[in-house]
């Protein structure tokens, strides 16, 4: 569940001394607060944040959700196709190891220079545009790489891919402004679900698809569903923040009338009128007394949380190609070593099967994270998380069935996934309104730089050296539990600072 509760509480002012006030009741407060008047006409007023709880939740919301929600659920293929293209073009090109893992590489750089071009963009000229490009990005990078006729225009294009990745995140901020305070928290944890459904999607797809037609056509239909969105665009509306910054006072009134239509409601009476920005925050705010060393954790948690998801959704892919857990891959290793040839194995049909199953992990996340989240606090649920993943992850020393490595690595994708979402979760709550951005921003870079970094262990070390590899990731947990178990703030129940 990626998501929480926020509160809005704005400080607003007129233009003189003797404007006259409005007392309101603020929707997540309930506290009663004034608005100066813009103008001593005593004509009633009310902001966006305003309208939306007004307005509250309805078929609009839902119809918003499943539109943007396919960002996540495409942004879900791409990532899992890395995972079942590696041991097909691996065989194709006889790739070694250090290129199998500069793929999944690549994206994640092309992912780290695309976010911030992309969110600079939608701040420029809005949101709407700037997902359709994106959504254009994506699937036309994404048939390109089904022609590929080397490895080489494979990162090439791979990395374009991933700078567009890089935008989709666009959609769930575009989300959140549309939902209402006290249902924000649970929609937004609910769009996990796009995500989970994405890479069973994808895994399916390679089940029917590579044995038979081969891997360019999976690549193909994987951009499909980015490019099927592109349809129901119109249907989106511009982002009435940005509309209102930009001026365009007349299409922000129009677009939520028609919030207003779709969820029978009405608007609030009065005139709209822009919201009073806070102050933005700078990075050196992350680096005050009292939220310095929560910002040096948080880093590294961020990091451990890309490193380990990441990390583990590609091993899941190698243990299955090389049955690594029984010291197969390594004995494939040095055998190539000595032959002198590149080493491969493609999945089979029972592999697909098996990654489907151990991908329904991230399923059993989203209720536990409800479940556990305010039932045992943020911190605690993290330690547990990393625990649990740190011993389910030293399984894979055992050489063992295919029920217990099914087993095994079910648990492994449902506590990386955990420990991603109560991380995002924990770093919203922490940071006051104005550092917010700033904070989550920091965190995803240190998150790329994981996943950047962790395709080296998972496609990489782990060829080498099955035991190295799970100490790698079991090392990164057991710090990653020290340093969460030491957070200086609970956030559970603790209201979310302005300033």
């Amino acid at each position: 569940m990626r998501s929480v509760k926020r509160m809005y509480q704005r400080l607003l002012d007129g233009s003189s001394n003797d404007e006259e006030e409005l007392d309101i009741l603020h929707p997540s407060t309930n506290q009663t607060i004034q608005r100066k008047r813009p103008d001593g006409s005593g004509q009633q007023t009310y902001t966006v944040e305003e309208a939306v709880e007004h307005m509250g939740f309805g078929k609009f919301q839902i119809s918003l959700t499943f539109l943007l929600g396919t960002f996540t659920f495409s942004d879900a293929c791409e990532m899992m196709l890395l995972a079942v293209l590696s041991p097909v073009v691996r065989c194709e090109w006889q790739l070694s190891p250090y290129q199998v893992a500069s793929i999944t590489t690549v994206v994640f750089a092309g992912m780290l220079i695309g976010s911030s071009v992309w969110g600079t963009s939608t701040d420029r000229y809005g949101r709407k545009v700037i997902l359709f490009l994106v959504a254009v990005w994506i699937s036309y990078y994404g048939y390109l790489t089904a022609f590929s006729p080397n490895y080489y225009w494979l990162i090439l294009l791979r990395f374009l891919v991933g700078f567009g990745i890089g935008g989709a995140p666009q959609g769930f901020t575009a989300l959140s402004e549309f939902l209402p305070s006290k249902q924000r928290a649970k929609l937004l944890g609910s769009t996990q679900v796009f995500w989970a459904l994405g890479t069973c999607f994808e895994v399916f797809m390679a089940f029917l698809v590579i044995p038979t037609i081969g891997w360019r056509y999976l690549v193909g239909f994987s951009a499909i569903p980015l490019t099927i969105s592109l349809l129901a665009f119109r249907y989106l509306p511009e982002s009435v923040r940005y509309c209102m910054a930009a001026g365009q006072q007349d299409v922000a009134v129009e677009t939520l009338k028609r919030i207003a239509k779709e969820n029978n409601t009405t608007l609030p009476p009065g005139e709209l009128v822009k919201s009073v920005e806070l102050p933005r925050g700078k990075f050196v705010d992350l680096f005050t007394k009292e939220y310095a060393r929560t910002t040096l954790h948080l880093w590294f948690l961020w990091f451990a949380a890309a490193f380990s998801y990441y990390g583990l959704v590609l091993v899941s892919s190698e243990v299955l190609e090389f049955d690594s857990v029984c010291g197969a891959m390594e004995e494939w290793s040095k055998n190539s070593k000595e032959d002198g040839i590149c080493f491969c194995q493609l999945l089979s049909k029972s592999d697909y099967v098996t990654i489907i199953l151990t991908t329904l992990g991230e399923l059993v996340a989203i209720p536990m994270n409800v479940l556990l989240v305010d039932a045992i606090g943020r911190i605690k649920l993290l330690v547990l998380y990393f625990f649990l993943f740190a011993m389910f992850i030293c399984f894979l020393l055992i050489c063992s069935n295919r029920i217990f490595l099914t087993f095994t690595v079910f648990g492994i994708r449902a506590f990386s996934s955990g420990i991603f979402n109560i991380v995002y979760i924990y770093t919203v709550e922490v940071y006051p309104t104005t550092v917010r951005a700033v904070g989550l921003g920091t965190g995803s870079s240190m998150a790329r730089v994981g996943a950047m970094i962790t395709p080296f262990v998972a496609q990489v070390l782990l060829v080498y050296s099955v035991n190295y590899a799970v100490f790698v990731y079991a090392g990164v947990s057991v710090i990653g539990l020290l340093l969460a178990a030491t957070l200086p703030i609970e956030t559970r129940g603790r209201p979310i600072k302005e300033h």
